[in-house]
């Protein structure tokens, strides 16, 4: 692998007559996570950027962010509701009241 990422696999044929005929592959890795962007800053054109320390930049577009918000938005409130429900039927444990006293 080579600085930018690349791997590079070549093959060179020489003919009778000492000239060559090659043929290169370069491949490049490239890594993004989503999931690593958004654990990372908001830009000002609303995608989302995380730079790790080795500098691999990991994005996701507004549009992209804006969606996994909305369904965790949506995920969100529907748990809510069901404990809710679950707290009305009795099925959950009342959060015990406690009161902070500083310790002297």
């Amino acid at each position: 692998m080579d600085d930018d990422k690349r791997y590079n696999l070549g093959a060179t044929w020489i003919d009778n007559e000492g000239l060559t005929d090659s043929h290169n592959l370069e491949l490049r890795y490239i890594r993004n996570s989503e999931r690593l962007a958004l654990q990372g800053q908001p830009q000002p054109d609303g995608t989302w950027i995380y730079i790790e320390a080795n500098g691999t930049t990991h994005s996701i577009t507004a549009e992209r962010a804006k969606a996994f918000m909305d369904k965790t938005h949506e995920q969100a409130t529907m748990m809510c509701q069901m404990l809710d429900r679950l707290r009305e039927a009795g099925m959950l444990d009342a959060p015990i009241p406690v009161e902070a006293a500083a310790v002297t």
